[in-house]
């Protein structure tokens, strides 16, 4: 496949784009269901091996990466998400009023 730098072209060709007005909840929600189908993925080619008894090896890269740009949508999911709930408490701590002014 075409790795620059040891990275795989699908990993530096794909995007997650998230709803802007998307909560944490959303995200996470987003997150695992990625996350799902990269075991789906992981769980499928382990069954067509064993089944098979041999993997062809001309495709496996590419069932691979495919896997690990599931994994990276799902930790980029993640990190939005997360990115979300810290802006969410610095706004409400914003809001609320100090004591003894």
């Amino acid at each position: 496949m075409n790795n620059v730098f040891g990275e795989p072209w699908i990993i530096r060709h794909t995007t997650y784009f998230s709803d802007p007005d998307a909560g944490p909840d959303a995200l996470l929600n987003d997150a695992t269901e990625w996350l799902r189908y990269a075991y789906n993925a992981v769980h499928l080619l382990a069954e067509l091996a064993h089944e098979r008894g041999t993997v062809d090896m001309h495709r496996l890269p590419v069932m691979l990466e495919g896997i690990g740009a599931f994994i990276d949508m799902g930790s980029r999911c993640a990190t939005q998400a997360h990115m979300r709930m810290q802006l969410q408490r610095v706004r409400s701590e914003r809001e609320l009023p100090t004591m003894g002014s």
